[in-house]
């Protein structure tokens, strides 16, 4: 167990370390090289982890898939930006979250069936052969021009003071439920396996119905309120709510309660998300897009590597009751941030 959140936490450091260079780089010179290059280097490591004799092999592949997203993530957030009419950011977010989305409902439950049919390396196959096809997608994509260089009037200045207040409020949110979800996506599996023997399958439907479907149901509603009411409300709200069920995960009495806790968990904050990311945006002046969607989401991955590498030794010297308690903790701090947004 402790070497899986090693794992998973080195991915991360790794996509950590290169978002703000890359959000930074795609300010200045274009979003589109960059965009290419990330997504290309993320198609070999699904590859090679079919490869892998045990968890040393996976280490190069697991350090060069998190580079590859730290390439591209903060880059395809600032193409949303750059290209969203005034007034429409939070519902374009919103649809671009379900583009995604749809994926993670039916890639966990596809590559559970394939590990209980056909053993565990056929769904790294079939994610090598789905970036391979994405690939040409990439390329078609041209460079953006950023909202100034269109002659649309900024909703920021390029205050020094204004980006540092905005970049701590937005990163501390990331952190925090980073460290949530790190904690989550790690030992679930582990979890569901020993309390409920849950195979593959199973553990593949937990993610796609009560990660996946919750989130893509929470997108259209979120871009709506947080285009008619206020982003900053909606935010606290949804993100309070979210807290308590993941508590309740470690008492669920049966698999069915499980899957339902996470789906209501993820649906609350889903909800949140489309204010979030427009709320970040209208804080800081166009020209800095791209770097704090960088520090944003090195913020969320940061998180993310410490809920990684802390879940496993939080369930080997207490009890797995304790990491969802602190997930829980976490998510519920992160709304204290977020009470600072200005309107």
């Amino acid at each position: 167990m402790t070497e899986l959140g090693y794992l998973m936490a080195l991915s991360n450091a790794m996509t950590a370390t290169l978002q703000i260079p890359s959000g930074w780089v795609s300010d200045r010179y274009g979003r589109r090289k960059i965009h290419i290059l990330g997504s290309a280097l993320a198609i070999l490591p699904p590859l090679a982890y079919t490869l892998a004799r045990n968890w040393i092999d996976l280490i190069p592949w697991v350090v060069l898939s998190g580079l590859s997203v730290g390439l591209y993530n903060p880059v395809r957030a600032s193409i949303i930006a750059d290209e969203s009419a005034s007034g429409t950011m939070a519902m374009a977010y919103g649809w671009i979250n379900v583009s995604w989305l749809i994926g993670s409902v039916g890639g966990p439950i596809l590559s559970g069936f394939l590990a209980d049919a056909l053993g565990i390396r056929t769904p790294f196959i079939l994610c090598f052969l789905l970036l391979s096809l994405s690939l040409p997608l990439v390329l078609s994509i041209q460079e953006t021009s950023r909202r100034t260089e269109r002659g649309i009037e900024m909703s920021r200045e390029d205050c020094p003071k204004e980006f540092v207040s905005a970049a701590f409020i937005f990163s501390s949110m990331n952190v925090l439920q980073g460290v949530a979800f790190g904690v989550f996506f790690t030992i679930t599996p582990i979890f569901l396996s020993k309390v409920f023997s849950a195979d593959f399958l199973y553990i593949g439907l937990v993610n796609a119905v009560g990660f996946g479907l919750a989130s893509i149901i929470a997108q259209i509603p979120g871009g709506i309120c947080a285009t008619r009411y206020d982003r900053k409300s909606l935010l606290v709200i949804a993100t309070v709510v979210s807290a308590p069920f993941y508590a309740l995960l470690p008492i669920s009495q049966s698999m069915t309660v499980y899957l339902l806790y996470v789906f209501l968990a993820n649906l609350s904050l889903a909800l949140s998300w489309p204010a979030f990311q427009e709320l970040m945006m209208r804080s800081v002046s166009p020209l800095k897009w791209g770097f704090m969607n960088g520090l944003a989401a090195t913020s969320y991955w940061a998180g993310m590597m410490i809920g990684s590498a802390s879940s496993g030794l939080i369930w080997d010297m207490f009890c797995a009751s304790m990491s969802y308690y602190l997930a829980a903790l976490t998510v519920f701090l992160s709304a204290i941030p977020a009470l600072f947004i200005k309107r």
